[in-house]
């Protein structure tokens, strides 16, 4: 079975190289220099945070094998965690587009770290 992801993935790796490597310089946007610089330095800290994320995931699981849950429990705890997250991180999200940025830029990272994971 772990064969048949590796293909998948390959297969779809494959799919948008070629993709990317076939447009033109019609199908290309251009931008400045100062939003490449942005982009750059986005990607490279989004990159950080998010590998910083997933590497907690093991001692995050080792934690809850430790105070006694099985497999399933975990799992179900991981599931309910990221689904709060989706769901509480979008209504944060809008409302925090309906208010001032002044207000929801306190609010709504606290309401976010606020919701169990």
């Amino acid at each position: 079975m772990e064969v048949f992801y590796y293909l998948v993935f390959g297969g779809l790796a494959a799919v948008v190289a070629g993709l990317e490597l076939g447009k033109s310089a019609k199908d290309r946007v251009t931008t400045s220099q100062a939003f490449n610089s942005f982009k750059n330095n986005y990607v490279l800290v989004y990159s950080l945070m998010m590998s910083g994320d997933w590497l907690q995931g093991p001692y995050v699981y080792y934690l809850y094998s430790q105070y006694g849950f099985d497999k399933g429990d975990i799992g179900r705890l991981f599931i309910a965690g990221f689904g709060s997250s989706m769901l509480f991180g979008t209504i944060v999200g809008s409302l925090a587009d309906k208010q001032y940025v002044s207000s929801s830029s306190i609010s709504s990272p606290i309401v976010t770290d606020c919701a169990p994971r």
